[in-house]
């Protein structure tokens, strides 16, 4: 027999020359990597995580010269705005001097006090404006204005000399004179425009210099005036100088802090405002409302800069402050203080010092953790006396609809290393009976994780959604995960955890060619998707790792599936054996709902591993079930032997035996023999009785026939056509082989060979060909045998497998290197040559020594010496002739026109499928 997968083999081996294939980085593969710009051979680079220094590229030079202008600067565009948002990011995480952002100009409304209330003690001067108010006897309003002898002057009255008179003082004299010279007449005095005085800023000022300002200017509002304070001015040491005198001393801490306005006094004209430098700063960070740079005075203490930072933080731990100054040698020391202690707050802070204070650890001391399918994930208090069902008394309300009632454990802590025991529980009979062992007592610091049925979850696209925007925040763009063919990015997630990306000669071509190609955008899609993959899987592995400590991810624990959920607590128990101590691991698999490691409880056995796995399927055999034990024996060669035992599953399940498990048990659970009743046979065509028909182990084909009352009178019975799936994978996973090393192949060739007939890109045109090859799973059998009641030539059918009998056929083809291909009316009285002449006869490229004929069953002849040695008796109705390729013909078309000729005999093939 001719097999159909070595004829392709055959054929396609002769048209393309082969070359080993290489896992590695070929020199085919560097001749042609270098050839690329610097760009592509970062980018390809990235991709297989080569590093360029070991390929013996200079990766200190680029070239971007096949890089597009646009692409290049949306590249360079893209590049400065992160740099930009990381400036940003970093120059807002820096530690600003505190106070100085009271002048910032975004923030400052100031503008001069003009129509502020005069106050009594105002000393009137030259500029002043007043408005009098003259009513009784004489009625009307006179503006005065205090002139430069300090007189306000009245027409009826004369001049009156107010000027160095406190404004009450004015007020009254003004109206008593009114009352003397004026008689019958009042008067009601106000102030009106003040006059403009002019004081100098000096020192550390951000824009010193001489101002305006009016009478009423306080400190502060001079202060605004001038902008503030420079960077290196002092906001605690600002002086009023007064006729050569000190008039007043202004620490603008006071005011900040303590709303203490005390010595932020009025100016008068001429006074000078001094700001000194800055002498002495210390730092605050951590824990602390308002962390900053603090101008600190020399008898500042640890309480006064905790007290100008707002006090700690309701988190901070203050009893583990650190204080970092300079020592005697100008050397940095790191002093732990307690803040909460009388004595160690008087310190005195030195200019320099930098007062870090850290977080409590998140750890709550009396809380205990649920997880996993509950209603309210997350922690809760502990008090002594606690029970299971004081949380999860309510199936109703405290847990999701999907929880395996058989299945909890709770994580408790033995050790001050934190190491962990496993205790197992069964809800259900906790509920039930509050009473019994099942109702745990907890202690704090337990975690008690409740798992869904089997591998249920509840909305898993939470789950999905808290990736996808973790993706997204790491890309800083929104992504369409196009390559997940809209599965479980979860699900994904998981298996990426375990799978790599594997550099292969035939992958690295194919970049290479779509890089030479210009196709950018496909390239590019590529490159994002491994980028994407590779930040899944690391999203995935944090969140999996932290999910049981982290009080925001304990939240996705409902989305978890069984086998997720265990993961952080297979690996802590995994991290806690050691010195010799083996994990607390144990495995079960066969016929169970979830096959896989689990936590091996305190004091578990055999039942809870069952229960841990969700149960048993309803094909568990339960008379016999094995457990493998690993036994250490000193005296033993490998120091371990493997101990195995058998097992009543049933007197396990029913409380009759108990048996324990010990580190790294496995269990093994067998299906019932013969469980499957499913098994079918389809049989078609001409039976009495065509349909689905259920077999059992051991049925023959003859027995089927029979009870589908046996074939029709109308029945071709050589030509039948019997297909079996388990043929069928077979077929198809050696034709993906085959597909595999083809490509390598071509791959290699189209890279070595300066002389190929066939181009790279016809060649993998040709392999996607051969990809679309649907393999039958066809089994040549001798049907006339059979129905004569032959054993030998009788099979036992499977499930899955199809019978097919045809009407019958009264033709022969003629395919392959003829003139004209075709079927022609089956004579007896024609041979082989007859029926050759009728289609033309050979073509100039046929291979007339290899000439055969395919049987209607699939069975092939292949004449032996001549072509006439094949009698006309050896032909039967249904025949197939094929007239082969002739592959070591030259001529001048091209090889891919031999090819299509190939696939064309191929086709006839294909419905004479052999087994292997």
């Amino acid at each position: 027999m001719v097999n159909f997968f070595k004829l392709l083999a055959f054929f396609l081996l002769l048209a393309v020359p082969i070359l080993a294939a290489a896992q590695t980085v070929t020199p085919a593969m560097m001749e042609q990597f270098k050839q690329l710009p610097k760009a592509q051979q970062e980018q390809l680079a990235k991709q297989y995580g080569i590093n360029l220094s070991d390929l013996g590229v200079d990766s200190s030079t680029s070239s971007n010269t096949e890089t597009p202008d646009n692409e290049l600067q949306d590249r360079q565009s893209r590049r400065k705005q992160q740099q930009f948002e990381q400036k940003k990011k970093q120059d807002d995480a820096k530690l600003k001097r505190f106070g100085l952002n009271m002048f910032d100009e975004a923030s400052s409304v100031f503008s001069p006090a003009k129509n502020l209330p005069v106050p009594d003690d105002y000393i009137l001067g030259p500029g002043d404006k007043l408005q009098l108010q003259l009513f009784g006897k004489v009625n009307r309003d006179v503006k005065a204005e205090v002139n430069r002898d300090g007189a306000i002057s009245i027409s009826e009255m004369g001049a009156i000399q107010i000027s160095g008179l406190r404004y009450a003082e004015a007020k009254k004299l003004i109206a008593e004179r009114v009352k003397q010279q004026l008689l019958g007449t009042d008067v009601a005095v106000s102030m009106g425009t003040l006059r403009t005085i002019n004081i100098l800023i000096a020192g550390e000022a951000k824009y010193p210099g001489s101002y305006n300002l009016p009478a009423l200017s306080s400190v502060t509002q001079a202060l605004y005036a001038a902008g503030g304070v420079s960077d290196i001015g002092s906001l605690r040491n600002i002086s009023v100088q007064r006729s050569g005198k000190n008039a007043a001393n202004f620490d603008l801490y006071e005011l900040l802090l303590k709303g203490n306005a005390k010595n932020n006094v009025f100016l008068k004209d001429g006074d000078v405002i001094f700001i000194a430098p800055i002498s002495a700063v210390a730092e605050v960070s951590g824990e602390v409302r308002r962390p900053a740079l603090y101008e600190i005075a020399p008898t500042d203490t640890l309480l006064d800069l905790l007290t100008m930072a707002g006090g700690a933080k309701p988190g901070a731990y203050p009893q583990q402050a650190v204080l970092q100054r300079f020592n005697e040698q100008n050397l940095r020391d790191y002093l732990s203080v307690d803040l909460t202690d009388r004595q160690q707050q008087k310190i005195i802070i030195r200019a320099g010092d930098a007062l870090k204070i850290g977080a409590t650890s998140p750890q709550v001391k009396n809380s205990v953790t649920l997880a996993g399918a509950v209603a309210r994930p997350g922690m809760h208090a502990w008090r002594q006396g606690l029970h299971l069902t004081d949380l999860l008394g309510s199936r109703w309300s405290d847990l999701q609809r999907t929880a395996d009632l058989n299945y909890g454990i709770v994580l408790r802590e033995i050790n001050s290393l934190g190491d962990i025991e496993i205790l197992q529980f069964r809800l259900a009979d906790a509920i039930q009976q509050p009473q019994s062992a099942e109702n745990i007592e907890l202690q704090a610091r337990d975690t008690v994780i409740v798992f869904h049925q089997a591998l249920q979850a509840y909305q898993r696209s939470t789950l999905n959604k808290y990736l996808r925007d973790k993706l997204e925040q790491r890309f800083d763009i929104a992504i369409e995960l196009r390559w997940l063919n809209q599965l479980d990015i979860a699900e994904n997630g998981f298996r990426l955890m375990s799978n790599k990306d594997e550099l292969t000669e035939e992958r690295f071509i194919d970049d290479i060619k779509k890089l030479k190609s210009g196709d950018n955008r496909t390239y590019a899609e590529d490159i994002s998707r491994q980028d994407q993959e590779k930040a899944l899987k690391e999203s995935f592995a944090y969140l999996l790792e932290n999910i049981l400590d982290d009080a925001e991810l304990i939240k996705l624990t409902p989305h978890l599936t069984r086998t997720e959920l265990l993961y952080p607590v297979l690996e802590k128990l995994r991290l806690q054996a050691r010195n010799g101590t083996e994990p607390q691991i144990v495995s079960v698999s066969g016929e169970v709902l979830v096959e896989g490691d689990y936590p091996k409880a305190k004091e578990g056995n055999v039942l809870d591993l069952i229960d841990a796995a969700g149960g048993l399927k309803d094909s568990a055999f339960l008379q016999r079930a094995e457990l493998s034990r690993a036994v250490t024996n000193a005296e033993s060669v490998r120091g371990v032997y493997i101990e195995h035992s058998t097992i009543d599953l049933s007197a396990v399940i029913s409380g009759k035996q108990s048996i324990s498990l010990a580190s790294r048990d496995r269990l093994n659970v067998f299906a019932v023999p013969e469980w499957d009743l499913d098994r079918t046979i389809k049989l078609n065509g001409e039976v009495k009785f065509p349909g689905i028909y259920t077999i059992q182990q051991g049925e023959k084909l003859s027995d089927v026939l029979k009870r589908a009352g046996g074939i029709t009178e109308n029945a071709f019975i050589d030509g039948t056509l019997f297909t079996r799936e388990q043929i069928r994978k077979s077929e198809t996973q050696q034709l993906k082989k085959l597909s595999e090393q083809l490509r390598s192949d071509i791959a290699a060739k189209s890279l070595s060979s300066d002389t190929a007939r066939i181009s790279p890109e016809d060649a993998i045109a040709m392999i996607s060909e051969i990809e679309k090859v649907k393999p039958i799973g066809r089994l040549v059998i001798n049907l006339p045998m059979i129905i004569a009641g032959d054993t030998g030539a009788d099979l036992q059918v499977e499930d899955g497998d199809e019978l097919y009998i045809p009407r019958a056929n009264n033709t022969i083809a003629i395919v392959g290197e003829v003139q004209h291909p075709s079927s022609h009316r089956f004579a007896a009285n024609l041979v082989l040559e007859d029926y050759l002449k009728l289609a033309g006869g050979f073509r100039k490229r046929s291979d007339k020594d290899r000439v055969y004929v395919i049987r209607a069953d699939g069975s092939v002849i292949v004449p032996e010496s001549s072509w006439f040695s094949v009698s006309k008796n050896s032909l039967k109705a249904g025949d197939t002739i094929v007239v082969p390729l002739d592959t070591e013909y030259k001529d001048n078309l091209s090889l891919w026109a031999q090819v299509t000729q190939i696939f064309y005999q191929s086709a006839v093939a294909i419905a004479a499928l052999n087994s292997f």
